[in-house]
């Protein structure tokens, strides 16, 4: 049997494909990284990187060229406004579990994709995939361009949200059902004083908008609809335009004659793929799902992915047993890692869709007590700490404590009242 050029090629060059090759690179494993765009190239996105993924990004030594370069900006003060209005923000920089970073994809992916090259990894540009072809016989994948072809033991797919590719294999069967805008606002031309604000609008939950400050005083706002609530991907315009007009507070944070470009939008899968593996093959990043259903965020989990779509290949390769039986490893791995929470989380997005009083609650509680508990709610949101830790009592009791007196003062008290002017 001939052994093809590659031992690995992946379809995509974003964070979790370009995260996959660095990886496989660094054990020597023959890497092809494929991608339809010439880096660098946008993408449409929040911009919010979380702690989780920056310590990929520093063992990439990416972190610090970025920094180096001004090109990332630490978010350390904001927070959020809940749906009745209770703005509560705080100032992060005391936070021993680090805080997010906004950096632009335009920046961000070709970092890493340089980062995969450096480590040994071979990137082809301007090379759309239009088809993949496993050969029984060769124990292969061939992966079509047009006239061009490219072999590899195995394939790995980070082709994003639509993935096209796992699709005509059948493996992914469905369309995704989130949908995110971005919008940059010139630096200099808003009153935006703080790093970073979620807007938790009532007809928008499980979804919400956000704005991000970028390095010289540029934002980017964006809004996101996500499954469970009454905007469906549709809205999407409507609720980007009809946020900034209508929006009183963030009306307010923004000021008037700030300039902004054209809304762009992109479409997210959420929650994990049933199934993220098979022959000589494996999916990862937005092509697998791996978003969170909760709050649309994604780079942590397509950068953590890709680290074990790494580790799996590089073990089959070290015993030579590329079946889907054990590359089925990599799907117990990355659920057992992180997808086991989006159960949780998507359960999560459908009762603060329900019951906007308890994002309300979270507000309220955050504002009356000290900074700690504000960062311990935030790194159970950022995926620092477990949700579990929302049993513990120190954030337990005054969450339901407040949750009550919403669902009274919101829901209860009215409907007592108008019973009583009934009966009189």
């Amino acid at each position: 049997m001939t052994s093809p050029p590659y031992d690995v090629a992946i379809v995509g060059a974003g964070p979790a494909g370009a995260t996959c090759a660095w990886y496989l690179a660094k054990q020597d494993i023959r890497v092809l990284l494929l991608d339809k765009a010439k880096f660098p190239r946008d993408k449409f996105c929040g911009d919010a990187v979380i702690p989780r993924a920056q310590r990929h990004l520093e063992r990439m030594g990416v972190l610090d060229q970025m920094i180096e370069a001004g090109e990332c900006l630490f978010t350390t003060s904001g927070g959020f406004v809940s749906p009745s209005g209770v703005e509560c923000l705080s100032d992060s920089t005391e936070n021993p579990s680090g805080t997010p970073m906004s950096v632009k994809r335009i920046i961000m992916d070709e970092r890493i994709v340089r980062a995969a090259q450096l480590a040994g990894a071979e990137l082809v540009e301007e090379a759309a995939i239009d088809k993949v072809v496993f050969d029984d016989r060769a124990g292969s994948w061939t992966a079509h361009a047009g006239s061009k072809k490219f072999t590899a033991r195995t394939l790995v797919l980070a082709d994003g949200a639509h993935s096209k590719l796992a699709r005509s294999l059948g493996i992914v069967k469905d369309n995704p059902g989130a949908i995110c805008s971005r919008a940059f606002i010139d630096g200099g031309t808003h009153s935006f004083d703080t790093d970073g604000i979620c807007y938790m609008e009532r007809d928008l939950l499980p979804g919400y908008a956000a704005i991000f400050r970028h390095p010289n005083d540029e934002l980017n706002y964006c809004a996101y609809i996500i499954p469970g609530g009454k905007a469906v991907p549709s809205d999407l315009k409507a609720v980007h335009h009809g946020l900034l007009d209508n929006n009183s507070i963030l009306r307010r944070h923004l000021g008037s004659g700030y300039k902004i470009e054209p809304m762009k939008g992109a479409w997210l899968r959420l929650g994990g793929i049933p199934k993220s593996y098979a022959d000589n093959l494996l999916i990862i990043g937005d092509a697998a799902g791996h978003i969170d259903p909760l709050t649309g965020e994604g780079i942590q989990f397509a950068m953590e992915g890709a680290e074990q779509a790494a580790e799996t290949l590089f073990g089959a390769f070290r015993v030579g047993r590329f079946g889907e039986r054990f590359l089925s490893a990599y799907q117990d791995t990355w659920h057992k890692e992180f997808g086991h929470k989006f159960g949780l989380a998507e359960k999560a997005s459908q009762l603060m869709a329900r019951y906007p009083e308890l994002v309300d609650s979270m507000a309220r509680v955050a504002n009356e007590r000290d900074d700690e508990f504000f960062f311990a709610w935030a790194d159970i949101m950022m995926g620092e700490a477990p949700w579990s830790d929302f049993l513990r009592p120190k954030l337990a009791i005054p969450l339901a404590a407040a949750a009550i007196r919403e669902l009274w003062s919101q829901r209860l008290s009215p409907l007592r009242s108008r019973i009583a002017a009934t009966g009189a």
